[in-house]
């Protein structure tokens, strides 16, 4: 597949926002149906309200596009739309005609827009992801394609009100063990520690190898300080066994900011930067938090 020029991933990005957001609104309109008896409008009754639907017509469109990200979750998400459609038209029906509604109609309802949003937030992770290229060693995305990668983070957290920080991590003395063990335990060193920083991501966050032995990590929700704190006690905790037997230990220290509004990626990194070098002068194995700025 030939991947999508960066207008196109904003679009496809912005094509799942609006049907996870027109399609959490059913809930209302079906309410209004139950409560106050409104018509459902012809959009709603017909067999193939999946494909006349707002969402259903954009998604006739990238459908082939989607399922070049994730193939299973675009097939399951023209499913359960379907189903969910299905659902509150024979709902919608039974209101109309006054009767009481169906409790498995209900449950096909509930459970299908519950699936429509989780394959819509998968498909949303693969997109924004795919914009980076992957590193060979340690299988970590690298730089190209951070700065895109940066901006939609933004986005989702102006759109979610989650709170974005970004945290640039390095590993302490790694020159060491390239001197003593050479290099090719240095290449086994980093794809240990990028297993143990995998690891210690949670849904939203994106570890980059962002050069040599230096990491960036985009950190969308709450306590990213949380998932820092973790990072290092995993890393300390966690040496690599080599042939010999003898355990290397390493350490990572690492400065974190929070991503504020007007923020560039340049103006973001040097802040965690900064903070990063004081840990360093402070005795490494630490993480600082970078003072905002005017602060």
């Amino acid at each position: 597949m030939t991947p999508p020029a960066p207008q196109h991933f904003e679009s496809l990005l912005t094509g799942i926002d609006r049907g996870l957001q027109a399609h959490l609104a059913w809930n209302q309109r079906l309410m209004r149906c139950a409560l106050l008896h409104e018509g459902p409008g012809e959009d709603m009754m017909q067999p193939d309200a999946h494909r006349r639907c707002l969402f259903g017509k954009w998604f006739l469109t990238e459908r082939t596009a989607l399922a070049g990200f994730d193939a299973p979750a675009t097939a399951e998400l023209e499913r359960q739309h379907q189903v969910m459609h299905d659902a509150v038209r024979a709902l919608c029906s039974q209101s109309s005609q006054g009767q009481p509604a169906s409790e498995q109609d209900f449950k096909a309802y509930e459970a299908g827009q519950t699936a429509m949003v989780a394959c819509l937030n998968t498909l949303r992770q693969k997109v924004a992801e795919s914009v980076l290229q992957h590193d060979e060693l340690t299988g970590l995305p690298l730089r190209n394609g951070l700065n895109y990668a940066f901006q939609i983070r933004q986005g989702d957290a102006a759109r979610s009100g989650m709170a974005l920080h970004l945290a640039m991590v390095d590993v302490d003395h790694f020159k060491r063990v390239n001197d003593t063990w050479g290099h090719p335990v240095g290449d086994l060193a980093l794809q240990h520690l990028a297993r143990i920083m995998t690891g210690c991501l949670r849904e939203n966050d994106i570890v980059i190898r962002f050069g040599g032995e230096e990491f960036l990590f985009l950190l969308l929700g709450n306590d990213a300080e949380g998932v820092v704190q973790r990072l290092l006690v995993e890393v300390r905790n966690k040496p690599m066994l080599l042939d010999n037997g003898v355990a290397l230990r390493m350490t990572v220290t690492a400065g974190l900011t929070q991503v504020l509004p007007g923020d560039t990626l340049a103006s973001t990194v040097t802040r965690a930067d900064h903070a990063l070098l004081e840990g360093k002068t402070h005795g490494r194995d630490r993480y600082v938090i970078a003072q905002a700025p005017g602060g």
